[in-house]
């Protein structure tokens, strides 16, 4: 099994406030945004017998930061606790725009993993 999903970037020009589940990171009010259809977040998902392996690729050559890999890994116990399907996967991700940048690349990296 070999999946490919592409997700792009938005920006918030209402932004919710607060939170109704922190742990789920569910917003307590609605946003408005508009989607930046020039970038993207490529993320390929393959089951893998090795148990995890995440890749994300900075388009500046840095490394992904251990925090990163860390929420990627958590998403992907929840979808597996809800699949109930203990395989390994390995993800590899990469994006045409920088991480950290204002950009919501985080917001297209799970998009593009989620689905």
């Amino acid at each position: 099994m070999r999946v490919t999903a592409r997700a792009h970037p938005n920006v918030a020009l209402v932004k919710y406030w607060g939170k109704r589940d922190s742990a789920l990171n569910l917003p307590a009010t609605g946003s408005l945004s508009v989607t930046l259809s020039g970038l993207f977040t490529e993320t390929t998902v393959e089951a893998h017998a090795g148990g995890d392996e995440v890749v994300i690729a900075d388009p500046q050559g840095g490394a992904a930061r251990s925090e990163e890999i860390e929420r990627a890994r958590r998403f992907l116990d929840r979808v597996r606790a809800l699949a109930k399907d203990e395989r390994g996967l390995r993800v590899s991700s990469r994006s045409n725009f920088p991480r950290a940048a204002g950009l919501a690349s985080s917001a297209s990296g799970f998009a593009a993993l989620a689905v």
